[in-house]
């Protein structure tokens, strides 16, 4: 082999070798974008975070093992977390608890134990729960545990500048927690105001 033939063969070896690192990066960001893990927090004990240390809740209203029943103003609120490759499991997570479900429009949302898991979206930052315990959109959210659980005990922890409008039924706010029922909103309503 000539000089040239060497450089060319050198040249594309190199370009094969940084293409194939750099899918194995890509592959590696995706995965642990779909990654469920367990964190603690005095208040709550362990629970369920996505890969960034969002807080992940579940919505009594839904059936364990069944579909979401939040769709429209409500997933404007408590967006689904949502995947596009099996989920996984971190650290503190059983991973034979993991699975999804078909939303509208092909979209497949991770659950866990069979509870559908969702963000809120007043939780601006990694270890805040402030959708932890509250009633919205016709139930309560709660966080979970990695037994797949929701976890009922402790107030909600972290700041947020949203405003968050006082129960309008009989159930009070109770040391400092604010509790509250949005049934009337009105679809795509902004929470962050």
């Amino acid at each position: 082999m000539n000089h040239a033939a060497h450089r060319n063969l050198f040249v594309t070896s190199l370009a094969a070798g940084l293409l194939a690192l750099s899918t194995l990066g890509q592959a590696q960001e995706q995965a642990d974008e779909t990654m469920v893990r367990a964190v603690e927090q005095k208040a709550y004990g362990a629970y369920l975070t996505d890969h960034e240390g969002m807080s992940l809740y579940m919505f009594d209203q839904d059936a364990q093992g069944g579909q979401s029943t939040c769709h429209d103003a409500c997933a404007n609120a408590w967006p689904p977390y949502t995947t596009n490759r099996p989920p996984e499991a971190g650290e503190g997570i059983d991973a034979n608890k993991l699975g999804i479900i078909q939303r509208e429009g092909d979209i497949q949302q991770v659950t866990y134990a069979g509870w559908p898991l969702y963000y809120f979206k007043g939780d601006k930052q990694a270890g805040d729960a402030l959708g932890q315990n509250i009633r919205n959109m016709g139930g309560h959210w709660y966080l979970v545990s990695p037994e797949g659980q929701p976890i009922t005990q402790g107030q909600r922890s972290g700041e947020s500048p949203m405003e968050i409008a006082p129960s309008r039924g009989a159930e009070p706010a109770s040391q400092g927690q604010e509790v509250h029922e949005r049934t009337e909103d009105a679809e795509g309503s902004d929470y962050d105001t």
